[in-house]
């Protein structure tokens, strides 16, 4: 049975509670709305603003844990947001110190959103899933995500975090601005590859600095050149449970 860290749980957490005791009863995880991916030693989460704004209870899942979360810092020009939990990493992410020039080459890349990743049986021979949009503006990629995925990490071949995911990119101006966590309407989610937009490193590390949050930047690789990103992916990867 998945282990519950929920230190105080008030009147009107108690619904979604429920829900989720009864999955681990049937030894079945929640379903996570969206996807985070660990920041620090601490347990701090970075996810998609859009995909906690709303939230009347908020919880982090990983593996066979359920914890308690809260926002502790926030920016809708970017949409991301920072969860504070009770988890403890084994291993946290190490974001990129990237140029700001744009790539004119195409790179692959991984991402992929939480509740798949802990269904995906050959990720530690994955390399990639997913590539980067050559002269886009800021951190967008050719990828085959699902609702579920924002929040999630976008890591290079070599584990550095490159950015975190936020929106679909619509190539219709009318369709642009559709999100990917679970909320999202069933008529705004298209098949196949799409284009995604992510929130590049360089703007994560200066919110990031500019609310006193703890992370790692590094231009070392993380990986080596036969390592598995998504395998890494899966280890920094955090559920994230609207209620």
């Amino acid at each position: 049975m998945p282990l519950l860290l929920l230190p105080s749980v008030g009147p009107r957490l108690w619904a979604l509670f429920l829900l989720v005791l009864a999955g681990a009863a049937h030894g079945a995880p929640p379903e996570a709305n969206a996807s985070g991916v660990f920041l620090n030693a601490a347990g701090d989460v970075l996810t998609a603003r859009h995909a906690v704004a709303d939230c009347r209870s908020l919880f982090a899942l990983k593996d066979a844990q359920v914890a308690q979360a809260r926002v502790i810092a926030e920016s809708a020009e970017l949409d991301v947001a920072v969860l504070r939990t009770t988890l403890k990493p084994a291993l946290h992410a190490t974001l990129a110190v990237t140029e700001p020039a744009r790539p004119s080459v195409s790179v692959g890349v991984f991402t992929e959103a939480y509740a798949v990743l802990q269904r995906m049986p050959d990720r530690a021979s994955l390399l990639s899933n997913a590539m980067t949009v050559p002269g886009a503006e800021g951190l967008q990629l050719l990828s085959g995500v699902k609702p579920g995925a924002s929040g999630g990490a976008v890591l290079g071949a070599d584990g550095l975090l490159l950015g975190v995911v936020v929106e679909r990119v619509a190539a219709a101006p009318h369709a642009s601005g559709m999100v990917l966590s679970r909320a999202a309407s069933a008529a705004g989610v298209a098949a196949g590859v799409t284009r995604v937009r992510a929130v590049p490193a360089a703007r994560l590390s200066d919110f990031l600095a500019a609310h006193g949050i703890e992370f790692t930047q590094s231009r070392e690789p993380q990986l080596g050149p036969m390592q598995s990103p998504a395998a890494r992916a899966s280890t920094l990867s955090v559920g994230v449970l609207c209620g």
